[in-house]
């Protein structure tokens, strides 16, 4: 018999990675996640930036709505899409773990792949990720798609041979609208 926590664990992992991992998955839809998390940040940011605990998860439900019923069309792109959401909601929502209760590792493991600027990709902390993620997977039953997506998938597409890669494509707006009051 399945329990009421594995059906939330597994439609969590429908709403972090995506209905499917790349192009070419059986999705139903054609609408790209690299499109959706863009256009949602600017209304991610103004809520994580207020620092309130209402505001930092109606955010992280925006980002996990960004992320459900689309496909992964540019790992690579996503990957670094998720870093900057990453960073951003961490010191601002320090006690609520990003994407779900629970999976409170994956920022960490995430950010091990980049450089402080988050635009560095680096290659050489491919293992030591890895790891973090695998462990992550213990407590986080959507960990082994996010490690999938990222491990498997994005990396062996831009690190090809080198120590690291910088990552020089727009990924978020460069600037938001003030926030509405």
């Amino acid at each position: 018999m399945v329990s009421v926590k594995e059906i939330i664990s597994f439609c969590a992992v429908a709403f972090f990675i995506g209905t499917a991992k790349a192009a070419g998955g059986n999705s139903t839809t054609d609408v790209s996640c690299e499109d959706k998390l863009y256009d949602s940040f600017c209304e991610y940011k103004q809520l994580v930036l207020t620092q309130e605990r209402e505001k930092c998860l109606e955010a992280r439900d925006i980002l996990n709505e960004a992320v459900s019923d689309c496909v992964a069309k540019d790992p690579v792109r996503r990957m670094v899409q998720s870093v900057h959401y990453v960073r951003l909601f961490a010191p601002n929502c320090p006690t609520i773990e990003l994407p779900q209760d629970g999976c409170g590792q994956l920022p960490t493991c995430l950010q091990m792949l980049f450089d402080r600027s988050g635009q560095r990709i680096r290659c050489c902390s491919k293992f030591k990720a890895d790891r973090c993620f695998a462990r992550a997977e213990k407590g986080c039953a959507y960990a082994a798609g996010v490690r999938d997506l990222f491990i498997n998938q994005a990396l062996p597409e831009v690190c090809k041979g080198e120590q690291s890669v910088r990552y020089r494509e727009t990924v978020i707006p460069s600037s938001c609208p003030a926030p509405q009051y």
